[in-house]
């Protein structure tokens, strides 16, 4: 469950696109719901888009000498969700992560504590690991005790890491680091645990393990490969604008040609940067096709 295709307002607007176009928004669902992000808009839309190696737009991209994925990170970059945008790597959280930065929070409002400290993301990141390397930690002198719940209110939303310190937030752009470094899809509370480690390793709460140390007892122990808990997401007041104006049974290509309006200025410039342009995109017409097949989303993994 992600985008809600029963929406009285969006399911009409899907019903006049062609199957495999359908799809493509479907996934653009799935996309927000993996970072984290309350509702789809058009700029998980275009991330999808140009990924998809099969579709009319991504060989059209090619065609024009474009990267389809330095597109893509650009628009993951502007896109709605809960991610470190680096210029080396952006990538969302973990469902493990999102739980670690919502006990941070929480447990700095039940001190009393302004603000999120890394001692406090440091605790609850040793707090999520596996059981054993969490014993391992504990072993070493590093503050790991149990998981907690994160409590009903405290889900991570819109400025969220507004109230993290200067020092926490290194702490994420350096989890970021090791996430990229390993080539990981996402952000896991390991990551987490590290970053803390590398921007503050005199913490009290680090019991003088040091990032190298945890990360030798984290060896291969690293990723959090769950897809988040299901929810049904709404597609945003920009994606119903954005979809009333794509012509009735348009290709992928229908949808890219729409990005170029100025319904999406941002989403436009990226692609006139890499030479996509309307009139490229009218010529390419005739010359790609996306699949006649609809491929099945994969299976959530829990």
């Amino acid at each position: 469950m992600s985008l809600d295709p029963d929406d009285p307002e969006l399911a009409p607007l899907l019903a006049r696109l062609a199957p495999y176009t359908r799809s493509l928004v479907g996934r653009a669902g799935t996309q927000a719901m993996r970072l984290h992000a309350d509702a789809v808009t058009p700029e998980h839309l275009l991330s999808v888009l140009v990924d998809d190696p099969e579709s009319a737009a991504h060989a059209a991209i090619l065609h024009a000498f474009a990267d389809p994925a330095t597109i893509s990170s650009e628009a993951l970059a502007i896109s709605p969700g809960l991610m470190v945008v680096a210029s080396g790597s952006t990538l969302p959280f973990s469902p493990g992560a999102v739980d670690v930065l919502a006990r941070a929070h929480r447990r700095s409002r039940e001190s009393a504590a302004d603000e999120v400290e890394v001692g406090s993301l440091l605790i609850e990141a040793a707090a999520s690991v596996e059981p054993g390397a969490r014993d391992a930690l504990r072993a070493a002198g590093l503050a790991a005790g149990e998981a907690r719940a994160p409590g009903p209110d405290s889900r991570p939303s819109a400025g969220f890491f507004k109230s993290f310190t200067t020092p926490a937030k290194r702490a994420l752009s350096a989890a970021n680091r090791f996430a990229a470094g390993e080539r990981a899809a996402a952000i896991s509370p390991a990551h987490l645990l590290f970053g803390c480690l590398a921007e503050e390793p005199a913490n009290a709460a680090a019991g003088g393990v040091t990032v190298h140390r945890a990360r030798a007892i984290l060896s291969g122990r690293t990723v959090d490969d769950r897809d988040p808990e299901p929810r049904r997401l709404q597609a945003d007041p920009s994606l119903l604008r954005f979809l009333r104006g794509v012509e009735p049974g348009s290709s992928s290509l229908g949808l890219l040609a729409r990005f170029l309006t100025t319904e999406t200025p941002e989403l436009a410039g990226i692609l006139t940067r890499s030479k996509v342009t309307a009139a490229f995109l009218e010529r390419a017409r005739e010359a790609f096709q996306d699949p006649e097949t609809v491929k099945e989303p994969p299976t959530p993994r829990r």
